[in-house]
């Protein structure tokens, strides 16, 4: 495996990565699904978290540190509910997670470039994140991809795929930045209120469209 400095591997994520994100129900794992499914690389910032906290690391050890015990299941794991709430709702506590994680995730990032060799292929490849937007890095990506849908639909999305009744979806996408908002900030916004098969010509469409 080539490790890269990290000013190489800065400048390979401007040059080569684009950046997916979208704020919650807007269909941002179903277009990572289908960049999958056009052979395209896509890591999950999701993933790489998972991974970063799993029993015995660094980083969980430190999360417990800071947040205490009641943040660990019986079984070691990382109760991720539990944790979201103590946060969401914290504007400080939230801070001191991302300061925990977000550095861990990096470095976490930069491994799995080495590890696949993207750094050799000259490729495109996606970095799926809900946050890009939210922690100033949308900066060091070619491009911000951007999954957006109606207020109502993203409503709907999130009811049902959660089991929760309208008015706690609402606090949970009002905690959120707008999904418009992302959009308008992004390279290229992603109306994803479509039929599947629509929504998976369009994707197919922009990355010939792009070069990618």
């Amino acid at each position: 495996m080539k490790v890269m400095t990290e000013e190489a591997f800065k400048a390979l994520v401007k040059n080569q990565c684009i950046g997916l994100t979208g704020s919650v129900a807007t269909g941002k794992s179903t277009v990572a699904q289908i960049l999958r499914d056009l052979g395209k690389t896509v890591i999950d910032a999701d993933q790489l978290a998972r991974d970063v906290v799993k029993p015995g690391s660094s980083t969980l050890n430190e999360i417990i540190k800071t947040f205490g015990t009641s943040i660990v299941g019986k079984d070691g794991q990382l109760d991720r509910d539990q944790l979201r709430n103590i946060v969401m709702s914290d504007e400080l506590r939230r801070r001191d997670l991302e300061s925990i994680v977000h550095p861990a995730i990096h470095k976490m990032f930069k491994r799995v470039i080495e590890s696949i060799g993207l750094q050799d292929s000259g490729k495109n490849f996606f970095y799926e994140a809900a946050l890009i937007f939210e922690t100033g890095r949308a900066g060091l990506f070619k491009e911000i991809w951007a999954t957006t849908c109606p207020s109502d639909v993203q409503v709907s999305r999130l009811c049902a795929r959660s089991g929760l009744a309208a008015h706690g979806a609402h606090k949970i996408i009002a905690a959120q930045m707008p999904a418009i908002e992302k959009a308008q900030k992004a390279t290229v916004a992603i109306d994803t209120d479509c039929p599947l098969d629509e929504l998976r010509l369009l994707i197919e469409d922009m990355v010939k469209m792009r070069g990618l």
